[in-house]
């Protein structure tokens, strides 16, 4: 899909697919996937729009060095290197789950760069009684992904009760993600979720008010505790509308991509014109 373009920053290269031409969208993917995960909704939102697909550290084709910073900050800081490099001023920003949190992480760190914002399945941090638990799950995790490899980590990853909306699909749907997947490198899995785990981030509810362009919030129905995820996020942005899409779970991207393309259309296209 597109063209992959590669970017040098200081302690590595970050990878971006680019298609189509029009105002710049940039869409950030979920935890052991890539950029390329977003090509049916891309195709359902249709054409008019210039795509820009990152691909997080330690994961699809970037490629930084051990001992590099793997967290949110980093993956954001690259992002607006990446923008400058393209000549992106402003831009829409959107980012599901892992990717929901960078695009909140972007958005706080520089709100007069963005045009709008949507964050599909997604938070602004943990509550500290939480944080610690979830930082040694994570931790946990990390460390079986080093010992056992990808294959083993993708095969229960995939059966979590968080993606069964996936395999409602059908084979395909599942095999095309299983694929990205499976390219992913242990190391730099491992890496993601020691640093830009939902336990290491540092939560952002307090700074997202000065977060004024429009935002949607899209998250599933069958989803309730990222659905109170998304009231909050609602209550704290002060241009956010959430969207709940029916017979859905947490992987909307995947799950019901073509709804979601369709509702992304219609939401940038309000931007454009200005209605917000």
């Amino acid at each position: 899909m597109g063209r992959t373009v590669r970017i040098l920053v200081p302690d590595g290269v970050i990878a971006f697919r680019e298609r189509g031409a029009g105002p710049p969208v940039t869409l950030c993917h979920g935890f052991s996937l890539a950029g390329a995960s977003w090509t049916e909704v891309v195709a359902a939102t249709g054409p008019g729009w210039r795509w820009w697909l990152p691909d997080a550290r330690g994961h699809g084709a970037t490629g930084v060095p051990p001992g590099a910073s793997h967290s949110l900050e980093a993956s954001a800081d690259d992002l607006l290197r990446s923008w400058d490099a393209a000549g992106i001023g402003r831009g829409h920003l959107g980012g599901y789950s892992m990717g929901g949190r960078l695009a909140l992480t972007l958005a706080v760190r520089a709100p007069q760069r963005l045009r709008s914002l949507v964050v599909v399945s997604a938070h602004a941090g943990l509550h500290p009684s939480q944080r610690a638990a979830r930082r040694a799950a994570d931790g946990d995790l990390a460390r079986r992904i080093i010992e056992q490899g990808i294959g083993p980590f993708a095969d229960a990853w995939e059966r979590l009760p968080l993606f069964a909306g996936v395999a409602r699909r059908g084979p395909r749907p599942r095999a095309r993600l299983a694929r990205l997947r499976r390219r992913s490198r242990p190391q730099g899995l491992a890496a993601s979720l020691r640093d830009a785990g939902a336990g290491a981030m540092a939560p952002l509810w307090d700074r997202l008010p000065t977060v004024t362009c429009p935002a949607l919030i899209v998250v599933g129905a069958e989803d309730p505790r990222y659905r109170a995820h998304a009231d909050r996020l609602a209550r704290v942005l002060p241009q956010a509308r959430v969207v709940v899409v029916p017979r859905c779970g947490h992987a909307v991207p995947h799950e019901r991509p073509f709804l979601l393309g369709r509702l992304l259309r219609e939401f940038l296209r309000q931007v454009e014109a200005g209605g917000g």
